[in-house]
């Protein structure tokens, strides 16, 4: 009889337990990645420490994958995860290192 109670509460200590399990980040992100593929006109670019600055400033940005700022034709081309960060954010992140956005925006 000893042997059926401990067996009894053996049982339900592991039933109890089952439903306790961890989740990993993993498994919570759902939301499939979306790259975007962008050129920004920059304006205010003047040397290689402005291009520097401006790379900078875009990759502290969740969800940035590639950026490359081009003093020649004073552009930034950014390949970003869009269901992590949104154009608007990367421009916002390029003006606060005190440069402007040109209209004209090509993708």
């Amino acid at each position: 009889m000893k042997k059926l109670f401990y067996l009894f509460i053996v049982l339900a200590f592991v039933s109890c337990n089952s439903g306790n399990k961890k989740t990993t980040a993993e498994e919570i992100s759902t939301v499939p990645a979306e790259i975007v593929e962008t050129t920004i006109n920059v304006s205010g670019m003047h040397c290689d420490m402005c291009v520097a600055s401006i790379e900078k400033g875009v990759n502290e940005l969740n969800g940035i994958e590639f950026v490359k700022a081009s003093l020649t034709d004073s552009t930034a081309f950014v390949k970003f995860d869009a269901s992590k960060t949104d154009l608007n954010l990367i421009e916002k992140a390029i003006e606060k290192r005190g440069y402007s956005i040109k209209e004209g925006q090509s993708n």
